[in-house]
């Protein structure tokens, strides 16, 4: 048996370890959102498997459906998500999240959008939508993107306004040096 001072020379055999404070408590077993995701997961697995299965009839109408045909691995795929997800839906329903005690769809609504979308996350939200709005109303990409670019920066970092402006032009000048310049996309 290896002696512990020869496998580990640095242990010190005297040092006391508080253990106390490496122990983390979850109060809940899910985060708030959980449940809902895993129930989204399990109505998307149920489209993808009903449109395989349609694939995979409509490919061997002829013959009817084999496990050999090209549209075997969509449908055992999408079975296994399906199945995978339902037991996820079934286990998640047992467990509690922070929403676990708020009464009401509304409230409980309120508070895992709250949860899930921090002011951060809302405010670039709204500025992804108004950059799009922009661009489809018109706006040319070269005016509408270092705005939005700049506005982003500025707003996420919070500091060094100068330096973003010249972080935005770096940006553009490698976006249309590259997108427009080499691959000749066109921008809006």
């Amino acid at each position: 048996m290896i002696d512990q001072k020869e496998e580990y020379p640095d242990l010190n055999e005297n040092l006391e370890v508080n253990t106390d404070d490496l122990i983390v408590v979850k109060e809940h077993s899910l985060e708030a959102g959980e449940k809902v995701f895993s129930f989204i997961l399990l109505i998307i697995g149920v489209i993808a498997l009903k449109l395989s299965v349609d694939l995979w009839f409509s490919i061997s109408l002829r013959r009817g459906p084999r496990i050999a045909s090209a549209a075997a691995v969509p449908v055992f795929v999408s079975g296994l998500w399906v199945i995978l997800a339902l037991w996820t839906v079934i286990e998640n329903f047992k467990l509690t999240t922070p929403l676990s005690k708020v009464q009401g769809f509304g409230e409980k609504f309120i508070k895992a959008i709250q949860y899930a979308m921090p002011l951060n996350v809302a405010i670039m939200l709204v500025a992804i939508i108004a950059y799009c709005v922009a661009l489809v109303g018109g706006v040319s990409f070269y005016i509408a993107t270092p705005a939005f670019l700049y506005f982003s920066m500025c707003y996420l970092m919070r500091k060094d306004y100068l330096k973003n402006i010249l972080w935005t032009a770096c940006v553009m000048a490698f976006i249309i040096l590259v997108f427009r310049m080499l691959f000749s996309v066109v921008f809006p």
